[in-house]
């Protein structure tokens, strides 16, 4: 057997397989370097990308910040020099948190985390509807990790600014729209329906003409947008029953069986609805009746929670049992910072010549009935005094000198009597005084039966009758009352209108966001 034969690898080949393998090794690393590079690059720009989105969302949230302390008058561990308010805080898994506490930011993803100085400028002018209004701008800054090879970590800002308003700022929801309103309760009868059994005057006027002053009503400042309303859809008789009053202004109401019809509507020989162009031969003009499957007027609950949660027992001098209020007494002061809510588990009982001195902010909550009579009544002395009576349970009589503004210019938007539980109550107006307020009242029927009875502000009810002849004079600056009370500035806001739901929100801005 032979030995097998061995070929040697010629010299010269020798390291060529080598070599080769070397190339194909530089190229991937070569390949891998410049896709990792591209993956960087296309990590930073993306991340980059969601921080610029961040930016603009974390500016609008320092914005609606800005907002809330507008709202709630809430000022604590802003800066404030003059009347600019500003804040730096910073985003957290809970929320804004004062930066100067070093919270623990939020990760945004990557390293990624943000802050956001906020300024409010002219905020106290939105305390006394003055102009300009105030004016916000929040600045983000989002920072993003550290590019390789660098210290220094790269930011973004973004911006977000609600321009100063030129007109007295707005509700969410506009409240007292009408000067009378019915509503309408189901299965109800007799609700839905304003009747004048004899006649009247309806015109209005605004007791805050322009930013920042007041006025009260005379006839050269009054107009003719005052609504006569009658919400129920539900009968082919007339709803609004005019008699010979004269509405300066407009009747609005629906009839379901002839719905372009106006048969929800009558009036006797001497009634009128009239507007500034209408002429004095037309009693009735017919572009000022106002026909709607469902005329506005909203029903905006209470928020008995929040007032119950702090109210307090009745003064000692202003109770014989310590639940009803029956005595000669003062309540509410002028140094309030807040309103002063008690609970009048036994009603509010004003006989016998007794006379409720209010000098602050004051709400009272009734779980029995209201009475004032003979020359009893509640008396508003001073321009930080407001009152807001909730009647929970039984029925209102509002008789004797009722409730009385003693002051230079008795704003409407200081007084109501309300209530959205009470379904069972009735209401009766009988005051011999000019009433400026409102009766909120919309699941109780409201009768006025006083000889003369003048009032300035809204009334509603599920059905409002008139038995004589009453002027009414409605205030327009109640489709949008300031609420929340400020003692520094006693005539721009009160009680009177804490408490409803939706509440008054900060609006009429002009937003931007870069």
């Amino acid at each position: 057997m032979k030995p097998g034969i061995k070929n040697s690898i010629p010299k010269d080949e020798r390291g060529a397989a080598m070599l080769a393998a070397l190339c194909l090794a530089m190229v991937f690393a070569l390949s891998l370097s410049s896709y990792i590079a591209l993956c960087y690059t296309s990590l930073n720009m993306s991340t980059r990308n969601i921080g610029i989105s961040h930016s603009t969302e974390l500016a609008e949230t320092g914005v609606e910040q800005a907002i809330y302390a507008l709202n709630n008058n809430d000022w604590t561990s802003w800066t404030i020099s003059g009347s600019t308010a500003q804040i730096t805080m910073t985003m957290t898994s809970s929320g804004l948190v004062l930066s100067s506490t070093n919270p623990t930011p939020l990760n945004y993803g990557n390293g990624v985390n943000g802050r956001v100085q906020i300024t409010v400028s002219n905020y106290t002018n939105f305390l006394n509807n003055a102009s300009p209004g105030p004016s916000i701008s929040s600045l983000s800054t989002i920072t993003l990790p550290a590019y390789m090879g660098t210290t220094a970590k790269p930011t973004i800002n973004g911006t977000a600014s609600y321009s100063a308003s030129t007109s007295p700022m707005t509700s969410a929801v506009p409240l007292f729209v009408n000067a009378v309103a019915a509503t309408s309760l189901p299965a109800v009868s007799g609700t839905g329906t304003v009747q004048f059994n004899s006649a009247g005057t309806v015109d209005c006027y605004n007791s805050n003409p322009s930013l920042g002053t007041y006025q009260a009503y005379s006839a050269a400042v009054s107009g003719y947008s005052a609504v006569v309303l009658s919400q129920n859809t539900s009968t082919s008789s007339a709803t609004v029953a005019l008699g010979n009053a004269v509405v300066h202004g407009y009747a609005a109401g629906y009839n379901n069986s002839s719905p372009s019809s106006t048969n929800w509507f009558s009036y006797s020989s001497s009634g009128k609805i009239v507007g500034p162009s209408t002429p004095s031969t037309t009693n009735i003009d017919t572009s000022r009746l106002v026909t709607d499957p469902l005329p506005y007027q909203p029903v905006l609950p209470e928020n008995l929670a929040a007032v119950a949660g702090v109210a307090i027992p009745l003064p000692g001098a202003s109770t014989s049992d310590g639940i009803t209020l029956n005595k000669t007494s003062t309540l509410g002061s002028t140094t309030a910072n807040v309103p002063v809510v008690y609970q009048a588990g036994g009603g509010i009982n004003l006989t016998s010549n007794y006379v409720v001195t209010i000098q602050g902010p004051v709400v009272i909550i009734c779980y029995n009935n209201i009475v004032i009579n003979t020359t009893s009544q509640f008396q508003l002395t001073t321009p930080q005094a407001s009152l807001e009576i909730f009647l929970e349970y039984g029925n209102l009589t509002l008789s004797g000198h009722g409730i009385v503004n003693t002051n230079a210019i008795p704003l409407p938007k200081k007084v109501m009597i309300l209530s959205t539980n009470n379904r069972s109550g009735t209401a009766t107006f009988n005051t011999s005084q000019p009433f400026y307020g409102v009766l909120y009242l919309p699941y109780m029927p409201i009768s006025v039966t006083s000889a003369t009875p003048i009032i300035y502000g809204s009334i509603i009810g599920s059905s409002v009758t008139f038995t004589t002849n009453p002027t009414i004079h409605y205030d327009l600056a109640l489709r949008s009352p300031m609420p929340s009370y400020t003692k520094t500035i006693p005539l721009q806001s009160g009680a009177a209108f804490d408490y409803l739901s939706p509440s008054v929100a900060f609006s009429g801005l002009v937003t931007s966001v870069q």
